[in-house]
């Protein structure tokens, strides 16, 4: 992974603002920033990366400070060759959408075998979804053709809560062909706060392959 951070450092230039989602990836990348002293402002939708760069004594700024950011790296769990993603495990995928957004250039990192032709079975999609309508979304994930369960704590009783404090809802299908119309179904849905695949919303992927990086950019004209 070294060459891959490597790469990525190349792309951040003095007085940028950018974006670090979460993940051992991001995490790294950020050590390596903070050890370079490069001279930018930071910006993450990861509690848990705004503690990462708070420790490091990077500059931070919130989400209400921003109209724009000029890189955004984030990881994700399965990507397709359309830079199409699903970044689920996480669980904070509305706030990741919204810094996504705002950047100029959205970049994934992460191994190449995180890419496929079509995006993997085994990662769900996962869905931010207010409590009164838990039932009527696993309703209709159930009558879309696949299944649904809501996101329990490993560490304490009870469902996980995002920032929102809205519940998970995790669902499977056999494929992920059609999840363009499943994801817009489900997006549409009341009660549905957000999802967590990616359309359109990645510009480019830095993949580890051994000892080089693959870059692929995303088709302008999509």
């Amino acid at each position: 992974m070294e060459k891959l951070l490597e790469e990525a450092i190349k792309l951040i230039q003095p007085k940028m603002i950018v974006s670090f989602g979460g993940g051992n990836t991001v995490g790294r990348l950020l050590h390596e920033v903070a050890a370079k002293k490069l001279d930018i402002i930071v910006c993450t939708p990861s509690e848990v990366t705004k503690d990462t760069c708070q420790k490091l004594g990077l500059e931070v700024r919130e989400l209400n400070q921003l109209d724009k950011s000029d890189l955004a790296f984030d990881g994700c769990d399965s990507l397709d060759r359309n830079l199409n993603a699903l970044k689920s495990n996480g669980g904070i995928h509305t706030y990741e959408k919204i810094y996504a957004n705002l950047a100029k250039d959205y970049i994934i990192l992460g191994p190449k075998e995180r890419m496929r032709e079509q995006l993997n079975a085994d990662v769900f999609l996962s869905l931010e979804v207010i409590e009164p309508a838990i039932e009527q979304v696993i309703e209709l994930v159930t009558a879309l053709g696949g299944h649904a369960k809501v996101r329990q704590s490993q560490d304490i009783a009870g469902i996980v809560r995002t920032r929102l404090g809205n519940c998970l809802v995790d669902c499977t299908f056999n494929n992920w062909e059609k999840i363009d119309v499943i994801d817009q179904e489900l997006s549409e849905f009341n009660g549905v706060v957000g999802t967590s695949y990616f359309h359109n919303l990645i510009t480019k992927a830095l993949l580890a392959d051994g000892e080089k990086v693959i870059s692929v950019s995303a088709n302008i004209n999509d």
